[in-house]
């Protein structure tokens, strides 16, 4: 493996790990009161408003981009990252975070799928076996393989299309990111997603909660560095230099990684089902590093 694609595979599960303490941010802000879906979008917002600040000072040029790449840009944001962060949201709230997480890492089938007309990938048995190793490693850590798990009609197809909109971000980005930097493709992202997102979050709820709990705006300002700003610029980076089938495998150590903190952090267990999909997964990235 080369040094950039060892980089990439780095930098995808530098990603996953981050996205893993995502549940850590839920537990806190949900004694506050605060939805999921009013914390993705303050999370965006935040994200969009420190990247912004940051090109004001130290690189202006990272705002340039043409004007008809704004759409693809704004695709991103809203039909890729905003879709797919609700939809997951709503699969979660009608199902359970476990069922959702496994509907959600189907996702690098869609994405091994796209990206073999649409970026020219091969689609080679090492990654068909990866795909394959990290969806049963996800099934086996959300709890569906012992029985614990169920899935009602509308969480199933919620639970999909947030499959989908992961999915296409890794396209769309893994597109956008040949012509930009990994940072304004966030910055756009970001933006649109969390101006879209005002419209759809008690955004006038969430201003209130901070003005009466100001420790709650250091966790969404912390969550928003961790979760968005950090992690999705490690995922941009490892798809300029990987394939984007690749990456969404590698990064799907998050399910792992999320299951090791709720043990480690919230007290939680973990079954021999749990361990055996944290193998697989394990052995996904194994697989595709080779």
């Amino acid at each position: 493996m080369s040094g950039n694609r060892k980089k990439a595979a780095m930098y995808a599960a530098a990603a996953g790990c981050m996205w893993g303490t995502i549940g850590l941010f839920v537990n806190v802000v949900s004694g506050y009161g605060i939805r999921s879906l009013e914390l993705t979008v303050s999370r965006m917002v935040i994200a969009a408003a420190i990247l912004g600040i940051c090109f004001l000072i130290r690189g202006r040029n990272l705002f340039r981009v043409r004007a008809g790449d704004l759409i693809w840009l704004g695709v991103a944001g809203i039909l890729c990252l905003l879709f797919f962060n609700v939809s997951y949201g709503i699969a979660i709230e009608r199902s359970s975070m476990s069922a959702a997480a496994v509907l959600l890492y189907t996702s690098p089938v869609f994405v091994t799928l796209i990206a073999v007309p649409v970026l020219k990938e091969k689609l080679s048995s090492r990654k068909l076996v990866a795909v394959l190793l990290a969806i049963t490693g996800c099934a086996f850590v959300s709890g569906i393989m012992s029985g614990k798990v169920t899935f009602p009609a509308d969480a199933f197809l919620w639970g999909m299309g947030a499959a989908l909109g992961y999915a296409m971000y890794s396209i769309v980005a893994g597109v956008l990111l040949k012509r930009y930097h990994p940072l304004t493709v966030l910055f756009y992202a970001f933006l649109t997603a969390a101006a879209a997102g005002c419209f759809l979050a008690d955004m006038k709820h969430m201003v209130y909660s901070i003005s009466q709990y100001p420790q709650l705006g250091v966790v969404l300002v912390v969550s928003a560095c961790v979760c968005n700003i950090f992690s999705y610029l490690s995922y941009n980076t490892a798809l300029k230099y990987m394939e984007a089938g690749r990456v969404s495998v590698i990064a799907s150590i998050e399910p792992a990684v999320a299951s090791f903190l709720g043990v480690a952090v919230l007290g939680e267990s973990m079954d021999f089902y749990g361990a055996s999909g944290v193998i697989c997964i394990l052995g996904a990235i194994v697989v595709l590093n080779r």
